[in-house]
């Protein structure tokens, strides 16, 4: 409250000077001079033998006016400003207080030319209080100079009181003009702030909506639905730090896509490209797995980031095989713009790894995982024949224990790894309870139906953003 009032009052400051400026205009333009010079048709009337001198005093009004209006055009401040419009309004005043000690009656009537005078600069006038009476001052003072030198007689001082009941009103006449037009102004100050305010704020929170569904579309592509809803929602900090976590990695890659890239031609490439990231990236964040990377015409994905659940590795390996179950199934589409079956490889790996944000925010910045299971997965790809799921031995001991169908293929020399040789293994197929058919939640549509198990430890597939459950799969079971 008191920095709004701040903010107003010098808003107010900076309005004053173009006020005195436009107020001013009106006042010497279409006020002083012409009532000046209709006034000496009085003069001529009241006290025509000093209607020349008169006229001359009167005429002073026309410098006065120019000067003042040239020094005011230069003026800047509002201080400054008030000073010109002060001593305006005295010099105007001057000549009807020099009238007034050259007619003989100390009580004459032209006292009331100075009332004219306080009323067209003190009331439309933005003085300051202190200003105010300076004005005032400047054109009363020199009055009762003037009369209280030439008062002899009690009539004259009687007089003299009865203009002095006439002054006051009209000076406090004119304070209130200006008490009320300046609160007037205040408020009208305090309602354009309060408007420009709210239109920032509008704007501001158009923005950061904008950004967040930006940001929330562009998690979508990287994170599951339910990652990316939380993330939203705030429930989780991708950005707060590094965490170590348990994660499982699969990395998918196209066999013989050089071969392909530079036979075909670039447009067929390009869709079929396009059909094959949105199948595996559609599948893998059906399963809650995070996008890392894409790698030539690989991707590189995880799980367990978000969710921490106990059956992640078992996710990732279903998520692989739903993968190449699709693949298979879009082959007709492939066999006509790939001209063969399109056909990848698949390593998996379980481990220890790093994961959040890393890089410079002012460059680049991503969300990564950093370890020896991305790394082993890779290499694993690699080596997997055509259609062919290599497994780590962390991740086939898990699945023996669930039922999977896991082959073993033997150990194998891995440079560059902790432990160099390796017991590799491949997965054949899933429980059959385990299989289902990829298809989104009928409750939200907004993410799809996972597996999961309940309770009693039966299959079921679960939306994780409504939690609807659909039970065929424990009633097959």
């Amino acid at each position: 409250m008191f920095d709004t009032v701040i903010t107003s009052s010098q808003m107010r400051e900076f309005e004053v000077n173009a006020e005195i400026s436009a107020v001013f205009k009106v006042i010497s333009n279409w006020m002083a001079i012409p009532l000046y010079l209709v006034f000496w048709l009085a003069d001529c009337i009241y006290a025509p033998a000093l209607k020349w001198e008169f006229l001359a005093l009167r005429l002073t009004i026309i410098p006065v006016c120019i000067i003042a209006k040239k020094i005011l055009d230069h003026e800047r401040s509002a201080e400054s400003a008030q000073w010109v419009a002060a001593i305006f309004g005295g010099l105007v005043a001057l000549p009807i207080n020099v009238m007034i000690g050259l007619l003989p009656e100390v009580t004459t009537t032209y006292y009331a030319g100075l009332n004219l005078v306080a009323l067209g600069g003190l009331s439309f006038l933005p003085f300051t209080l202190p200003f105010f009476l300076l004005t005032a001052g400047l054109i009363f003072i020199p009055y009762y100079a003037i009369v209280i030198y030439g008062a002899h007689s009690t009539k004259d001082w009687l007089g003299i009181l009865i203009n002095t009941f006439f002054i006051t009103g009209t000076i406090l006449i004119c304070y209130l003009i200006r008490f009320f037009h300046e609160r007037m102004r205040l408020r009208e100050i305090h309602s354009r702030m309060a408007l420009k305010t709210e239109i920032v704020n509008r704007d501001n929170i158009i923005k950061r909506k904008t950004a967040e569904a930006v940001r929330l579309n562009s998690l979508k592509t990287q994170f599951s639905p339910r990652t990316a809803q939380a993330i939203y929602d705030g429930h989780m900090d991708h950005e707060k730090s590094i965490r170590q976590l348990k994660i499982c990695a699969v990395m998918i890659d196209i066999v013989d896509s050089d071969q392909h890239v530079l036979r075909l031609d670039y447009r067929k490439v390009d869709n079929v490209l396009a059909r094959f990231m949105d199948t595996v990236l559609s599948i893998f964040l059906k399963y809650d797995l995070t996008i890392d990377k894409f790698q030539g015409d690989g991707i590189l994905a995880f799980s367990n980031d978000s969710d921490h659940a106990d059956d992640f590795i078992q996710k990732t390996c279903l998520a692989a095989l739903d993968v190449r179950q699709a693949l298979l199934l879009d082959s007709e589409f492939y066999q006509f713009n790939w001209r063969k079956k399109m056909q990848v490889r698949i390593g998996i790996s379980a481990g220890e790894a790093n994961v959040g944000f890393y890089g410079d925010q002012k460059y680049f910045r991503s969300y990564t995982a950093i370890g020896i299971p991305l790394r082993l997965s890779t290499r694993l790809a690699s080596l997997a024949r055509p259609e062919q799921i290599i497994l780590d031995s962390t991740v086939a001991k898990i699945l023996e224990t669930d039922g999977f169908e896991i082959e073993k293929l033997g150990k194998l020399f891995l440079k560059g790894f902790e432990h160099a040789e390796q017991d590799l293994f491949e997965l054949v197929n899933a429980p059959e309870c385990m299989m289902f058919d990829s298809e989104h939640c009928p409750s939200c549509q907004k993410s799809y139906l996972q597996i999961s198990t309940n309770e009693h430890g039966h299959y079921l597939l679960s939306c994780s953003l409504c939690n609807y459950e659909k039970t065929e799969l424990a009633t097959s079971e």
